[in-house]
C-alpha cells in the first residue's frame, strides 16, 4: 500500500509540474502576442486580421464622412480608408483650405466616431 501511495504522488507532482509549465508556456505566448501587436502598431505595420477591422470601421462612416465633406466624391473617401493623412490632403485640395485646417476636421471627424 505504501508503494501506491508514493505512485499517487509521484503522479501527483509530475501532474503538478506538467499543469505549471504548461500556463508558463501559455503565458509567454500571451505575453509574446501582445508585444508582438504592440509592437507592429508602434512602427505602423498592422496585420490582415487589424486592417479587416479598420477597413470595416472606415466603411460604417462613410456615409459620415460623405456628409460632413460633400464635395469628396464616395470613391476619393474609399481609397482614403480613413487614413488622417489622405483624408486631410483631399479635404485641403477640394476645399482650398490649409494643411492645419484640413487636419483640424479630420482629426476633429475621427475623435467624434463615438
Amino acid at each position: 500500500m505504501t508503494s501506491s501511495k508514493q505512485n499517487i504522488t509521484s503522479i501527483s507532482l509530475a501532474s503538478t509540474r506538467t499543469s505549471a509549465a504548461s500556463t508558463k508556456v501559455v503565458n509567454q505566448l500571451q505575453t509574446s502576442t501582445a508585444a508582438s501587436s504592440q509592437k507592429s502598431l508602434v512602427n505602423g505595420v498592422t496585420t490582415p486580421q487589424q486592417d479587416k477591422v479598420a477597413e470595416d470601421a472606415w466603411q460604417k462612416r462613410l456615409g459620415a464622412a460623405q456628409k460632413m465633406w460633400t464635395k469628396l466624391s464616395q470613391s476619393e473617401l474609399k481609397k482614403s480608408a480613413g487614413a488622417a493623412d489622405k483624408l486631410a490632403e483631399l479635404v485641403q485640395k477640394r476645399y482650398s483650405i490649409s494643411r492645419p485646417d484640413a487636419d483640424k476636421q479630420v482629426k476633429k471627424f475621427i475623435d467624434n466616431r463615438g
